[in-house]
């Protein structure tokens, strides 16, 4: 179910896109849950690859250089050579300009291409798992086998390892987005399922 999944896969630095399957799934779970659709937009992909960027040891590093380079280039422009002044400007607008640029197209292309984010992906979330169907097929993933769940104020990121994620958009999970938060972190408890952003604040 490589093209079914919403599973998006992000390479270290740059959040690039792609299916991928995951040999750890277990099939066709109809259990009962909190049930919900994603039809999944560029403005999400990019909110996701943003924050996985920017959010990481490496994103940290690399605004600082850009922010660092583009006040020596402010305070020092008269004094430093051509070359100075290339080198900076390339290092300053990197994390300021052109990744954000990048990820932006990156993130039109995906759900312009993906046969995936044709139809909305249906999900099934319960004490099983979470289980992600599309048209005749499905998948399910258990609690002990997911890495993380971070809460933003507007997604859920739910991490089965370092670099891939399901993205539930809490517009798509309506007045349902509190109760999935909480459930996911009950859900979680007892696991080795790391629990950020928000959903550290959630008592279980």
């Amino acid at each position: 179910m490589s093209e079914k999944t919403e599973e998006i896969q992000t390479e270290k630095n740059e959040a690039e896109m792609t299916e991928t399957s995951n040999p750890e799934i277990n099939s066709n779970d109809d259990s009962t849950g909190i049930r919900f659709s994603v039809q999944m937009t560029w403005k999400e992909i990019y909110k996701f690859t943003m924050r996985h960027n920017y959010f990481s040891l490496a994103g940290f590093i690399g605004t600082f250089l850009s922010v660092a380079a583009l006040v020596i280039l402010i305070v020092y422009f008269g004094q430093l050579s051509d070359r100075d002044k290339t080198v900076l400007t390339i290092v300053a607008i990197w994390f300021l300009v052109f990744l954000p640029v990048r990820l932006l197209f990156k993130a039109k292309t995906q759900v312009k291409l993906s046969k995936a984010y044709a139809k909305p992906l249906n999900y099934n979330v319960n004490e099983k798992g979470i289980t992600v169907s599309q048209e005749e097929e499905s998948q399910t993933i258990e609690w002990g086998l997911l890495y993380k769940i971070i809460e933003t104020k507007s997604q859920y990121l739910v991490y089965s390892n370092r670099i891939n994620a399901f993205i539930f958009p809490k517009s798509s999970i309506g007045e349902q987005a509190e109760e999935l938060g909480n459930a996911m972190a009950a859900y979680a408890k007892g696991t080795n399922v790391k629990l950020c952003g928000g959903m550290r604040k959630r008592k279980v």
